[in-house]
């Protein structure tokens, strides 16, 4: 299996292109239903949706473990949203995702591979009014170490940060780098949207240092709503 990480999006076989088709395809409407479940058992409560409500566009941070939880959450996306994607083939279950779910626009780019490219296309799009979203400890970590990605963004564009955590009693774990989790049945899962943070060049180190507080998750937060934020 060597070949299995030399293929990206862009450079598929087409002898393979119908195969990673409809693997691409299965898996996406897979995720979709397995996040249908997971919202069906729980309840879901939504805390600071005014920070995003009142935020023209914004830029959603949120490490890396957080993000089974995050797309459970999240069903559907209303406003524009050009999001960085993971290029590799394998990943095109969560390209199909992301088109299901409303995401009008993604930039295929990471560490090493069209990087500049992919995060120049979302900085475009920030500034036409456009949000996004990122793991700052994507794609491969180390876990809960934040990158420079969402601070430049905001530092180019103007456009907000507003971390997210996430509060549940009780989390299944997936045997991987981040330790991707899920919430068990029958518990609430509270979604926390921080205040707002604008970079400019003077505040980078705090900006960074606020964005990282407010992704941790919170032991102790007050009830929410039901209502999920305009997103």
């Amino acid at each position: 299996f060597a070949w299995v990480p030399k293929y990206t999006v862009h450079n598929i076989p087409f002898l393979l292109k119908p195969f990673v088709f409809v693997y691409g395809w299965i898996g996406g409407v897979g995720f979709v239903l397995l996040n249908f479940i997971f919202r069906s058992l729980i309840r879901i409560e939504y805390i600071g949706s005014e920070h995003v409500d009142n935020a023209p566009n914004f830029i959603f941070a949120l490490w890396h473990e957080n993000v089974p939880v995050y797309f459970i959450a999240h069903p559907t996306f209303k406003r524009p949203h050009c999001w960085l994607t993971f290029p590799y083939w394998y990943m095109k279950p969560t390209h199909i995702l992301k088109k299901i779910i409303g995401i009008r626009e993604v930039a295929y780019g990471a560490s090493g591979i069209d990087g500049k490219k992919a995060l120049k296309q979302v900085i475009t799009r920030l500034q036409e009014g456009y949000s996004t979203f990122i793991n700052p400890d994507g794609p491969k970590g180390p876990a809960k170490v934040m990158k420079d990605g969402a601070l430049i963004m905001s530092l180019k564009t103007g456009t907000p940060i507003i971390p997210i955590s996430f509060q549940v009693v009780g989390n299944w774990r997936l045997p991987s780098w981040d330790r991707k989790r899920y919430p068990p049945f029958f518990t609430t899962l509270k979604i926390i949207y921080g205040e707002p943070v604008l970079v400019n060049a003077d505040n980078f180190d705090w900006a960074r240092k606020r964005v990282e507080g407010q992704m941790h998750d919170t032991k102790d937060v007050d009830s929410g709503t039901s209502k999920m934020p305009r997103v």
